[in-house]
């Protein structure tokens, strides 16, 4: 009768710690499945953004020479100069049309300025997004590694189980009833 207690509270216990281990599996996989999808977001995102920074290529290669600094400092210390110092209306007259012309030129090179900055912008997304993804793959690797020994556990877990019910089984068979044990004091 001992036997039988000991038994049942086996498979109690591999039953419950069975259920915690797959409780605890599930978990990981679905924060794996999340991991992953966000790592093919990312992926999309980078070719995306590799694609724009190679159509910008080729306009950046051609305006390499064009100098937007000089232009803008000149127009800071025009506007300057203009707003603090006290001038004769002809001399005043003579820097705002200076100022004029560098804005002219300065609203020429604006895609200029603009493609440039934009292939920072570019560049750094796909360097932040590269970054994120080695981040999401060493998280994903010690996922995969305690899943892997959960796995492990678990299928040790079914195999003593197994054991236990097949030890079970031939204890079982070992043992006379006592319907048979009154047949065998019958037929003495």
């Amino acid at each position: 009768m001992e036997r039988w207690f000991t038994l049942i509270f086996i498979s109690v216990v591999c039953m419950e710690s069975e259920d915690e281990l797959k409780t605890r599996i599930d978990e990981l996989e679905a924060r794996k499945a999340k991991l992953i999808d966000r790592i093919k977001q990312l992926n999309r995102r980078i070719r995306y953004k590799k694609y724009e920074q190679k159509a910008l290529q080729p306009f950046l290669e051609q305006t390499k020479d064009v100098k937007i600094a000089p232009y803008r400092k000149r127009k800071r210390s025009l506007e300057f100069k203009i707003s603090t110092a006290a001038f004769t209306p002809r001399m005043e007259k003579e820097l705002i049309k200076e100022l004029r012309k560098i804005d002219d030129k300065l609203n020429e090179v604006k895609e200029v300025e603009r493609a440039r900055r934009k292939i920072r912008y570019v560049e750094q997304d796909i360097k932040e997004g590269e970054g994120e993804i080695g981040k999401i793959e060493v998280e994903l690797k010690d996922i995969r590694d305690e899943l892997r020994k959960l796995y492990e556990e678990n299928k040790a877990i079914r195999v003593a189980a197994r054991k236990e019910a097949a030890a079970q089984a031939r204890a079982e068979e070992e043992m006379v009833s006592l319907g048979d044990l009154a047949l065998i004091e019958n037929k003495g």
